[in-house]
């Protein structure tokens, strides 16, 4: 919304008029945000980490590090392994995983982006009334100061809403991290896919 707005005509409109200004500045980024706030955040599933961790170290006591070497490089082993299987399964349910708190991510990382907006769009409505003080008296200039008043009210609750949004994004950062490191630890993970899963868990 343009800044180019005269700040004398709102003053001598209704309260009414002000509230909706500050409405479509918000443009409902505020409640976007809480919203996402009150959303579960992802969790681990430890379950699952714990199977892929335990599969990794069954296959690793169970191969030689000639077979190691031979899957990663051209993707066979000495001999067949059912664990390289089992670690298909699971990988790809981890991929899975990944996608959907990725996807998350995103989110939050939108309504924060948002919110910054509303913020300085705020904030210049705000040095906009101040800088009309200088040329008010009263009765205009008291309304002018309630008004910066209740815009001060509106930023610190935008501000308070970001913080909370940055911890969940900082979260999901945390969570994105543990998942690549565990990927990386699956031989040949960046093969994972959805339909290999399917393919693998499908009744014989």
């Amino acid at each position: 919304m343009s800044m180019r707005i005269n700040i004398e005509n709102i003053l001598k409109s209704s309260e009414d008029i002000f509230q909706e200004i500050v409405k479509k500045l918000l443009d409902n980024n505020m409640e976007l945000a809480q919203q996402e706030l009150k959303a579960t955040p992802h969790q681990f599933d430890t379950t699952l980490f714990n199977a892929i961790e335990l599969t990794l170290k069954k296959l690793k006591y169970e191969e030689g590090i000639f077979s190691r070497f031979l899957y990663k490089l051209f993707g066979v082993g000495v001999k067949k392994n059912k664990r390289r299987e089992q670690l298909l399964i699971l990988g790809s349910q981890l991929k899975n995983q990944y996608s959907s708190v990725k996807y998350n991510r995103e989110q939050v990382q939108h309504h924060t982006e948002n919110l910054s907006s509303s913020l300085k769009n705020l904030k210049r409505l705000q040095e906009a009334f101040k800088d009309k003080n200088r040329f008010l008296s009263s009765p205009l200039l008291e309304r002018s100061q309630s008004y910066i008043n209740q815009i001060e009210d509106k930023l610190e609750s935008v501000k308070e809403s970001q913080s909370e949004l940055n911890n969940k994004l900082r979260l999901f950062q945390e969570i994105i991290a543990e998942y690549k490191a565990l990927f990386k630890k699956i031989p040949r993970y960046h093969e994972l896919r959805e339909e290999t899963y399917l393919q693998l868990s499908a009744p014989v």
